[in-house]
């Protein structure tokens, strides 16, 4: 389907979009009554264009008098979408955002046309009653597979059962890369289910034995298959080794750790490995403002196109890094999990480096596989790469067959 076929109400809004067509889960989306308000669960692959569907679908709701709410799982992507929504004010779209106080009712956001808030916030107004909420014609659910997450699936749930009650004839739109039981969840919000394999750029999934400084790429389709690289011996901390081989190659590459910490000693190894291959981003290190450890650490990995990312910086600073990366001034990223959560900063390799993490009950224990998958999932950059690479690294033989 020709991106030119959309209505007008909603083309006129990407002037300079490159678009030329939809991408077949967006198409498939479109023909099961996107435009017509019909309620979906969208479950396809990362980078398949998700967000736009949402986009279509608000445009084309306001375009007919209508108000939005967009909920996501955490205040860095709430702000991501604000972003990229206010795109939209040039043609006279208002654009609101509340992640904060929980105790402020925030009447004023119902002049806004679209309105972007955490699970969080959006459950704190219901409870305040506050008025809009009841005038809703689109309500987008982001990561919708966070209803099955200890901490934020109870409030999840619990926010989209009262906007149902709140308001019957609005579309619902929920969206995840990851969701394992997307035909239940569509049953429960009575809409019809989008899932497809399709993903834009192809995802090589493997395992990075240290002993043998080589990745073995498995495929289980059509019949499970294995392919070798090897990789220099030039470190021998895995990550650095998989890093330094992808940035020596021309790619980026995001490398995911358990803790604040590993984050920020990985990436001072590795801005002092990258020196040799001479990528500079001095412009980029003299924007951090401030003068403590945290930031002076991250000033001397930014120089050397190297940054940590994690919950302890400010969000000034987090959001040069994610900018920065999307530039390709940073080659590299060391992050904790949360930056998996839907943030748009595709690279050609992943790298997993711990799999498991503390639990107070149980000690360490495996990550689910749906994280894993939403780590994975940011490898590949449309645009950019032909392929993407998810690297987990094992210890040992033993430890690469069971992973």
């Amino acid at each position: 389907m020709d991106f030119k076929d959309l209505p007008e109400t909603i083309t006129r809004f990407y002037p300079d979009s490159g678009f030329t067509e939809l991408y077949p889960p967006q198409a498939e989306a479109i023909a099961c009554g996107l435009l017509d308000g019909a309620s979906l669960v969208v479950a396809t692959p990362t980078a398949s264009g998700k967000t736009l569907l949402a986009e279509f679908a608000m445009l084309n709701s306001i375009y007919q008098g209508g108000k939005c709410l967009y909920i996501v799982p955490l205040k860095a992507l709430a702000s991501e979408k604000f972003d990229r929504f206010s795109l939209f004010a040039a043609f006279g779209v208002n654009i609101g955002i509340s992640t904060g106080d929980y105790d402020v009712r925030d009447d004023k956001l119902g002049h806004n046309d679209i309105i972007v808030t955490t699970s969080e916030k959006a459950d704190s107004l219901l409870r305040n009653d506050v008025e809009w909420m009841r005038m809703l014609s689109v309500i987008v659910a982001d990561e919708i597979h966070l209803l099955d997450a200890m901490d934020r699936g109870p409030t999840l749930e619990v926010t989209l059962t009262k906007l149902k009650k709140l308001n019957p004839r609005a579309q619902i739109l929920a969206l995840s890369a990851t969701v394992s039981n997307a035909d239940e969840i569509a049953q429960w919000l009575s809409a019809q289910l989008v899932r497809s394999d399709w993903r834009p750029v192809a995802l090589h999934e493997g395992l990075y034995l240290k002993e043998s400084a080589t990745i073995t790429f498995v495929r289980e389709t059509p019949q499970r298959s294995t392919s070798k690289k090897a990789i220099s011996r030039g470190t021998t901390d895995p990550p650095i080794a998989l890093a330094i081989d992808t940035v020596s190659d021309g790619g980026q590459c995001l490398v995911f750790v358990n803790t604040r910490r590993n984050a920020e000693s990985l990436a001072k190894k590795m801005a002092t490995a990258i020196k040799l291959l001479r990528h500079d981003c001095t412009e980029l290190a003299a924007k951090i403002h401030g003068d403590t450890a945290l930031e002076e650490k991250l000033k001397y990995c930014v120089r050397n196109s190297v940054a940590f990312h994690h919950a302890g910086l400010s969000s000034d600073d987090r959001k040069l890094v994610e900018a920065g990366f999307r530039e390709n001034c940073i080659k590299v990223i060391f992050a904790t999990p949360t930056l998996a959560s839907g943030l748009n900063l595709p690279a050609r390799r992943v790298i997993i480096r711990d799999y498991k993490r503390y639990d107070a009950n149980y000690g360490m224990t495996d990550i689910p596989v749906l994280e894993y998958k939403q780590m994975a999932g940011r490898a590949g950059r449309p645009g950019f790469d032909s392929y993407g690479e998810a690297i987990l690294i094992a210890k040992s033989p033993n430890e690469c067959e069971a992973l």
